[in-house]
C-alpha cells in the first residue's frame, strides 16, 4: 500500500486473528496490509439497508439539533 492516497494506520490484533489473516496473505501473495483491505472491502461495499437507515437517521437528528440550537441562540439575541 505505497499509493498516495493511502493513509498510514496502526491496529492491534489478538494474535489469533493475526496469524490467520497473515495465513492468507502467505497464501494470496499479499502483504499484511493489503491482505486486511482485502477482507475489509467487500464488507464496506455492501452496507446492509439498516445501517444506512441508521446515518440517514443519524443525519436527521444531527440537522434537527443544528436548527433548534439556532432557533436558541437566536431567542437569546431578541
Amino acid at each position: 500500500m505505497s499509493s498516495s492516497s493511502d493513509i498510514d494506520a496502526q491496529v492491534t490484533l489478538p494474535r489469533e486473528l493475526y496469524q490467520a489473516i497473515i495465513q492468507r496473505a502467505q497464501v494470496h501473495g499479499n502483504s499484511l496490509s493489503q491482505e486486511i483491505v482485502a477482507l475489509l472491502t467487500p464488507l464496506l461495499m455492501q452496507i446492509p439497508d439498516e445501517l444506512e437507515e441508521e446515518f440517514a437517521a443519524w443525519e436527521a437528528a444531527s440537522d434537527e439539533d443544528w436548527l433548534s440550537t439556532g432557533e436558541m441562540l437566536a431567542s437569546l439575541g431578541e
